[in-house]
């Protein structure tokens, strides 16, 4: 990725172009951020449409998840940026020189620093689709019942998400020499993951149409 560039301000369409470049950012990562945004947003838009005096009992606490939903996409959509950043920066690391001991050792020490923050990215997008997921669990089985599908793509956008996460998480911590640092991210890339398969079937669920996730 070009120094500086922004893929928040991209079409859909360039977007979906950078992605198929030969280049290694933007990739999964990224799409995995995108994917929790995206999921977010259309879990939002059907809590907004349970609204009125058929929901008057509920309205206010889908409004609540809505503002909240809207933070999560926030935080997701800034993540595509970094999570591609942070990809560059190992990258970087990696065209350090190596010809001397000492330039050995840095180079060592930058790339160790740099996989940290290509892990952590992701992982925070974890979280977020988690997040997200909760509220989208919460508020499922009181939705508008004509926008039961849409809210229950939004979760599976969210679980998807999650998922490509995870995977990045996982490719991160097998190169990472800090075995207990990453045996704790592992834990928790792990436990996000059971707890956020576990919230979208609770969503599918309530939406009329259970389905089993497929288990990693």
């Amino acid at each position: 990725m070009d120094p500086g560039s922004n893929l928040l301000r991209l079409s859909l369409q360039d977007f979906t172009e950078r992605l198929a470049d030969r280049t290694p950012t933007p990739g999964g990562g990224s799409m995995a951020a995108f994917l929790v945004a995206s999921g977010a947003a259309l879990t939002a838009m059907a809590f907004r449409f349970t609204s009125g005096e058929k929901f008057k009992v509920v309205e206010a606490a889908m409004a609540a998840r809505v503002e909240r939903l809207a933070q999560v996409r926030g935080r997701a959509l800034e993540l595509v940026d970094r999570d591609s950043a942070a990809y560059d920066a190992v990258t970087a690391a990696y065209g350090l020189p190596k010809g001397t001991d000492a330039e050995k050792s840095a180079r060592v020490e930058a790339v160790q620093k740099g996989l940290k923050g290509a892990l952590e990215v992701p992982l925070e997008t974890m979280r977020a689709a988690r997040e997200a997921l909760g509220l989208a669990s919460e508020g499922a089985a009181d939705i508008n019942p004509n926008l039961a599908s849409d809210c229950a793509t939004g979760s599976w956008c969210l679980w998807s998400g999650a998922e490509a996460a995870a995977l990045n998480v996982r490719i991160n911590a097998g190169s990472i020499r800090d075995e207990g640092y990453a045996r704790v991210r592992l834990a928790e890339c792990d436990r996000i993951l059971s707890e956020c398969q576990a919230l979208a079937e609770s969503v599918r669920s309530a939406s009329g149409r259970p389905r089993s996730l497929p288990r990693s």
